[in-house]
């Protein structure tokens, strides 16, 4: 049969795809105006040092990784509508506080909640397309279409904050506050003029503890746990720690460097992502997870071995790293969504959050070897990690897994190889 093009199979996608798709494309195009710029802001505002911002963002973050847990669970339970809408009103809340805030207690505060929202907000959305595309193919595209805008506004939110004059002005999370509002109306307006029976058909009737004796009988979906963990925190070096990295070395013009090398990672990704899915249309989930997988941990071995004073070369690296999180990082989602029961697609979207403890840590793991050891250390450290993660993927084909009929009311047989 003719393979569908991106085109004929978004045609498909239900009005509610849309506005979760085209929503997080606004939603983080504005919060990008900012966040990356508040590390200034709290060093400008308050004096913080490296250490005490880091503490601040990385306390956030794992805060933020319990609460996506618990919404996952609570999303099989009383339905994505309550959800999105409960989350939609804490971004609200949380982006207006962050813009106003003038203390540093109201900073974290903002900070925490911010990341909270999020989390709160991604395992319905995610289960909610999931829910909506029962046809493989569409999911698969709704997954790296969502993943795809989320860069195209990672990289458009800077660069629309600098020409606006908003880039760096915490007044501007003002304007996120309200693309959370118009989305929230959208949410709740598609609802109710959508049929929309996916919660009532997919109920997790399981207590919080039946769920969790599920996962953990889950052997398949505990080493991806394990390998996504690491995956993020070899991805989480080629912020902070490569800024930090290059800056102790003295390498001249190293803010045009960075520079080049955000640029290089973002459109790198927005120019590339749909033309390897097409051109791996024919692959199995497997082979375009250790392709993804196998470029990310080959640019960890050109950052140890790229010579200090050679622009190119990491270039070279930032461009490989990113043709890996092109192809790895959507996947992620789709393995969830692959090996989740209908029932508690929810919960396995929350628990995947426990995948940003590796992004967490990675700043700090990779300032105390910098500190004490060096930089190809550092990078050939996590090349290893790269290798060891090809080990744990390769043990998720003979894990077991509980046969979810006996566990829960509505559920699947899972298999252990994610093809």
């Amino acid at each position: 049969m003719k393979e569908k093009g991106l085109f004929h199979i978004t045609k498909q996608f239900p009005a509610m795809v849309w506005v979760l798709i085209i929503g997080v494309f606004f939603s983080r195009g504005t919060f990008y105006m900012v966040w990356p710029f508040l590390a200034i802001l709290l060093y400008q505002n308050f004096g913080l040092n490296e250490w005490e911002i880091g503490l601040v963002l990385t306390g956030s973050a794992l805060s933020a990784v319990i609460v996506g847990f618990y919404s996952g669970a609570l999303t099989d339970k009383v339905g994505r509508k309550l959800m999105l809408v409960s989350a939609g009103i804490l971004s609200m809340i949380a982006f207006a506080l962050m813009a106003s805030v003038n203390t540093i207690t109201g900073y974290v505060v903002a900070i925490a909640l911010c990341s909270i929202s999020k989390e709160i907000w991604e395992p319905p959305a995610k289960a909610l397309i999931s829910d909506l595309l029962p046809d493989t193919t569409a999911r698969d595209y709704a997954f790296q279409l969502r993943y795809w805008v989320v860069n195209v506004g990672a990289a458009v939110g800077p660069l629309a904050g600098v020409w606006l004059g908003l880039t760096a002005q915490q007044s501007t999370f003002n304007m996120t506050a309200g693309i959370f509002f118009v989305l929230t109306i959208a949410v709740m307006y598609t609802f109710k003029h959508t049929a929309y029976q996916a919660t009532q058909q997919h109920v997790n009737t399981a207590s919080l503890r039946q769920t969790c004796r599920i996962l953990l009988q889950d052997h398949v979906f505990l080493l991806l746990i394990l390998a996504n963990i690491i995956v993020m925190f070899i991805y989480s070096h080629v912020d902070t720690s490569l800024v930090q990295y290059l800056s102790r070395e003295g390498v001249p013009e190293v803010i045009e460097l960075i520079s080049v090398l955000l640029f290089t990672n973002a459109i790198t990704i927005i120019v590339f992502q749909f033309i390897l899915m097409r051109l791996m249309a024919g692959w199995t989930l497997n082979q375009r997870i250790y392709s993804g997988m196998g470029l990310l941990t080959l640019s960890q071995l050109v950052f140890a071995l790229n010579p200090i004073d050679w622009y190119a070369g990491w270039i070279i690296a930032v461009f490989i790293l990113a043709l890996g999180e092109s192809i790895l990082f959507p996947n992620m989602n789709i393995q969830i969504d692959r090996i989740a029961p209908p029932h508690m697609k929810g919960v396995y979207f929350g628990a995947a959050a426990f995948y940003s403890i590796g992004f967490a840590i990675g700043p700090y793991i990779g300032g105390v070897i910098l500190s004490f050891l060096s930089g190809p250390i550092l990078y050939g450290f996590t090349f290893v990690l790269g290798l060891a993660v090809f080990g744990l993927y390769h043990l998720i084909n003979s894990a077991k897994r509980p046969v979810f009929d006996n566990l829960a009311t509505e559920s699947i047989n899972g298999e252990a190889d994610l093809q």
